[in-house]
């Protein structure tokens, strides 16, 4: 029988009592009455007790009895507490710098500075808004942070590793360094040094209609030979390098032309020609001999010349050269145009009184489609270049000049290693940067554009420059990159990670109603030794100077070109 059935019967009987059933419960089990009745005696006291707690602040604090709305916050070491009293749950680090003690007035015993040495080319700022500075003469021989002065730079397009190297050419300059850009392919590298150096600087323009180099010229190597009559042994030297600069940039011209390597009796042939035409005295210092004229005496042999070949009879001689003969005419009148047909347009000289404090090769007259005639002008460059650079060096050892340092920069730097030869030159220079004075900053997007290259021991070579360097400076990288990178030089997860997060996309600026900058641009990773340990990290910070001249802007020609256009939409639609 269901117990509501039993309710109504006992209620119909009036045998049904209310309470009857929780009256009998209490008598069944008298020690759950006196466990409940305790429970309830310690709730009042509780109750009592917070009721004479609260009594007693408001005894102390009458304030309290206002409303919430009229109190005053309760302030914290961190701020207002409550709603809208600005608490912060975490305090940021105060902004740090550094001035004297009339600018900056007192002293903070909780900073703790950064790290890196404050000395060199201010390059920006690090994560705590210190200044950063950098450039790889004073790391090397000031703060004694690296072996070498040499650098290797990396970052994919269009996130600033060129404006790193311009900033590097500005405060080299500003320290009485000289840089010289070999090729400048924008040419925002020829801006920037004829707005600072102005009419000390030396501006090298080559291309179709714009300047000529002579390959036979003697450059500013052979110029000091004269100066060198008191130092006999030191003056055949000279004339020596000089005439092997002479045959390794033909040989290299010639084999970029050609696109195969000169046999040997043609290198033989191009070596005693190239005596000859210094023995001749229709040439001189003055009058350095050309292409042409290398052609001539290769056409019209003397018998010493033809003793080369190993032949009296002539037909046969010019059956021997006929290949070099065309090629050489194709250096006149080929696909290398004729750049290399006349005698150099601006020659480069460091020896005299008013040389230059700033050197750059602009190349951006050539098309950048033709790989030809770029690795041939930056051979010829890369000899003419370093011949001036040798020849100061010359005449400083001999007291003759004062002591002058060098920062060669090499930016798009897969477009030099693209020329024959080119690899192991700059193998050689790497490893001998301390001896010749000149710190060298290397600049390309990838270790993909090193492993281009066609011959495995030549990607080995490349490989082995970031490992020499004494810095290396990483922008955004993918992973992949990082990867490659980490099996060269070992970098920290953090840091691989922190790199590799730089690599994202840019996104869409709405407002502007353009693409926005990528967010990893400007900062870099500057990475010194080889050993696992946490690079140094920064962000550079444009000056006044470089945003009024706008000379790291290279999407201008694109950007103008998108702004007439969208002008001209927009007048259109508001026309409509």
């Amino acid at each position: 029988m269901s117990v509501m059935l039993r309710r109504r019967i006992a209620d119909l009987t009036g045998t049904y009592e209310p309470g009857r059933k929780k009256q009998n419960a209490s008598l069944r089990d008298p020690m759950a009455a006196a466990r409940k009745r305790r429970q309830a005696e310690e709730k009042q006291r509780i109750a009592d007790e917070k009721a004479a707690a609260k009594a007693a602040e408001l005894a102390r604090d009458p304030s309290r009895t206002e409303p919430k709305w009229r109190r005053a916050p309760k302030l914290t070491d961190r701020g207002f507490a409550g709603h809208g009293g600005g608490k912060m749950g975490v305090v940021p680090k105060p902004p740090e710098f550094r001035g004297t003690s009339v600018q900056a007035c007192g002293l903070s015993p909780w900073v703790v500075g950064s790290t890196y040495p404050m000395v060199g080319t201010p390059l920006g700022k690090d994560p705590d808004g210190i200044s950063f500075h950098y450039d790889p003469i004073t790391a090397t021989y000031r703060s004694r942070r690296q072996n070498t002065p040499s650098v290797f730079m990396l970052a994919l397009p269009s996130n600033g590793k060129s404006t790193v190297g311009r900033k590097l050419v500005s405060g080299g300059i500003a320290q009485g360094h000289i840089p010289f850009v070999f090729a400048d392919t924008k040419p925002d590298f020829t801006k920037e040094i004829e707005i600072i150096c102005g009419d000390r600087g030396k501006i090298v323009r080559l291309g179709h209609g714009e300047g000529y180099l002579n390959p036979l010229a003697i450059g500013a190597l052979g110029s000091v030979i004269p100066l060198l009559a008191d130092f006999p042994d030191l003056q055949k030297k000279v004339i020596k390098q000089v005439h092997q600069r002479r045959k390794r940039v033909m040989q290299s011209l010639c084999e970029i032309e050609r696109g195969t390597a000169l046999t040997q009796a043609e290198r033989n042939i191009i070596t005693a020609a190239l005596r000859l035409l210094e023995k001749d005295p229709r040439f001189g210092y003055d009058n350095p001999p050309l292409i042409s004229d290398l052609l001539t005496l290769i056409e019209n042999p003397p018998e010493e010349l033809m003793r080369k070949a190993y032949t009296r009879d002539k037909d046969k001689y010019l059956a021997k050269v006929e290949s070099l003969l065309e090629t050489l005419s194709a250096l006149l009148d080929g696909d290398l145009g004729e750049v290399f047909s006349q005698q150099t347009t601006t020659p480069i000289d460091f020896t005299g009184e008013d040389r230059p404090t700033g050197v750059c090769v602009d190349i951006s007259a050539l098309s950048h489609g033709d790989t030809k005639l770029e690795a041939a002008v930056m051979a010829a460059c890369w000899e003419d270049g370093f011949g001036a650079i040798e020849a100061a060096h010359v005449l400083a050892d001999c007291g003759l000049r004062d002591r002058l340092l060098f920062l060669a920069v090499l930016d798009e730097f897969w477009r030099v290693l693209a020329g024959p030869g080119m690899v192991s030159r700059v193998d050689a220079l790497t490893r001998l940067t301390r001896t010749v004075g000149t710190a060298l900053v290397m600049i390309t997007h990838t270790v993909k554009d090193l492993e281009s290259l066609e011959m495995d021991f030549d990607i080995m070579k490349a490989k082995g420059f970031i490992e020499r360097a004494g810095a290396l400076i990483v922008g955004a990288l993918t992973s992949d990159e990082m990867d490659k990178l980490d099996s060269i030089i070992p970098f920290t997860r953090a840091d691989k990670a922190w790199v590799s997060a730089l690599s994202s996309p840019a996104g869409y600026d709405a407002q502007l109603e353009k693409p926005g900058p990528p967010p990893g641009r400007g900062f870099f990773l500057l990475k010194q030794g080889t050993e696992r340990i946490p690079g140094h990290r920064f962000e550079t910070v444009l000056t006044p100077t470089e945003l009024k001249y706008q000379w790291h802007d290279t999407d201008s020609r694109f950007v103008d070109a998108t702004d007439a256009g969208h002008a001209a939409q927009t007048a259109k639609d508001n026309a409509a």
